[in-house]
């Protein structure tokens, strides 16, 4: 039965013998891929093995800050955006139809109340009259340049 996780585990110090010039473990079979120019030499390192909690290469017993990883961040920020989807349904659609405030802002509204509903032909139709007969009051006849 081994050590239970998060409990304090008696580490004991190892000698490990890596590569120098890769940085790999170095066994009897070990082929350096590396495109240094120096001697593949052997340097020896103490260990004192993983942590169990945060899986980190412990080199001091004594200065070690366990830190696991967390996806807190993650979750808090899907957990936000959750939150302000649900406001946005729960929020009521605003309708320029039936919109009842006379000092409503939206444009559409504004549009709505003061009589230009959209699509309406008639009303373009008369706009353009209107800029018709104020530019030239005797239409195309009145205008200084020649027409064809």
């Amino acid at each position: 039965m081994g050590p239970r996780k998060g409990s304090p585990v008696a580490w004991t110090p190892q000698l490990n013998v890596t590569c120098g010039r890769c940085g790999k473990p170095r066994g009897l079979t070990h082929t350096c891929f590396s495109s240094s120019n120096r001697k593949a030499r052997v340097k020896t390192s103490w260990s004192f093995g993983k942590c169990e909690r945060c899986h980190k290469t412990i080199t001091n017993p004594l200065t070690h800050n366990c830190h696991p990883k967390s996806d807190f961040k993650k979750r808090r920020a899907a957990h936000e955006k959750q939150q302000k989807a649900a406001k946005r349904k729960q929020r009521a659609k605003h309708d320029y139809m039936t919109c009842s405030d006379p000092g409503c802002p939206r444009p559409l509204c504004v549009a709505f109340k003061t009589g230009y509903k959209i699509g309406e032909r008639e009303g373009y139709e008369r706009g353009f009259q209107e800029g018709w007969n104020r530019g030239f009051p005797a239409g195309q006849a009145a205008c200084p340049r020649a027409h064809q």
